[in-house]
């Protein structure tokens, strides 16, 4: 079988964009090492109503070596756990290969190499069976980015719980966020914040489940070089994209970006950016529409 070998150095950030999906599930997590686009991560939500993702450039490496393609699944709270447990001695780099002892991905990093004695930590994840799960990029259309406040937004809403629906109109410019179980509760956002706000038809609602805006929205720890984009297709699927820029990447830079049925810019990835990804179904009384199986 083909190895992957990736070396990253940067594993403060590393951690910190992990905890963008962090979960108390034991969801099985698919690891996907390609030789031309780097280290991604994948999985579902136990109720199959959002799928998350987190992509590494092979520039954010020190050192990659992949096969063009290579996929496995892991438990997501396990490799979460070990990284954290391994890379305690930071900043120190963490290396990561598959396939490891018994078929597992194996994590090790080591306390000053160049010295006489040093210490060497290591994990092995083992891994799962092959899983039924689409590429997030099979669903992505390119997203324009909104400003922070939506998330201050999201933040405020946690009280009410239930459900939310977004709402944009083309004219007036119009966007806001109202909770389906508090009615008078909605939060509109004034036309000086929306920063490259596209609406394509008159009116644009979709609603879901808070609990899945806030796992899509709230767990970003770094909030310095950090942006996210938005966008409603015309199925009512929420796509949200956080960009975080890891130590010793480049500023931000400009994106065009192409228009979907209602979206919000201001500014964009560079390519020493973490991209992470969720895509959340739309919520329905009669129940979710998923990507597959109920609701928990």
């Amino acid at each position: 079988m083909a190895q992957a070998h990736a070396t990253i150095a940067t594993v403060r950030s590393l951690v910190q964009a992990l905890q963008a999906i962090r979960t108390h599930q034991k969801l099985p997590c698919a690891v996907t090492f390609e030789a031309a686009a780097g280290l991604s991560l994948r999985f579902l939500d136990g109720g199959h109503a959002m799928q998350s993702g987190i992509s590494l450039s092979t520039s954010v490496f020190s050192q990659f070596q992949a096969p063009a393609s290579l996929t496995f699944f892991v438990p997501l709270s396990m490799l979460l756990d070990s990284i954290n447990t391994v890379a305690s001695s930071m900043p120190h780099e963490l290396h990561l290969q598959y396939p490891g002892p018994d078929n597992s991905l194996l994590l090790t990093t080591t306390e000053d190499a160049s010295a006489r004695t040093s210490i060497c930590s290591y994990a092995k994840v083992a891994t799962l069976a092959q899983q039924d799960m689409s590429s997030l990029d099979d669903m992505w259309d390119p997203q324009e980015v909104c400003s922070q406040v939506i998330l201050s937004a999201i933040e405020d809403l946690e009280w009410t719980g239930g459900e939310v629906e977004f709402v944009m109109r083309r004219s007036p410019m119009h966007f806001s966020l109202q909770s389906i179980k508090q009615q008078s509760l909605e939060i509109t956002f004034p036309a000086h914040a929306l920063d490259g706000f596209s609406c394509h038809t008159e009116e644009v609602r979709a609603t879901f489940k808070y609990k899945h805006l806030k796992a899509a929205f709230t767990n970003v720890a770094q909030k310095e070089l950090w942006s996210a984009k938005i966008a409603i297709s015309s199925r009512g699927v929420l796509r949200v994209t956080h960009m975080l820029t890891l130590a010793g990447g480049a500023p931000l830079a400009s994106l065009e970006a192409q228009p979907l049925l209602g979206t919000l810019t201001s500014q964009a990835h560079a390519p020493r950016t973490c991209i992470v990804k969720f895509v959340v179904m739309p919520y329905d009384e009669k129940g979710d529409a998923g990507f597959g199986g109920d609701d928990d």
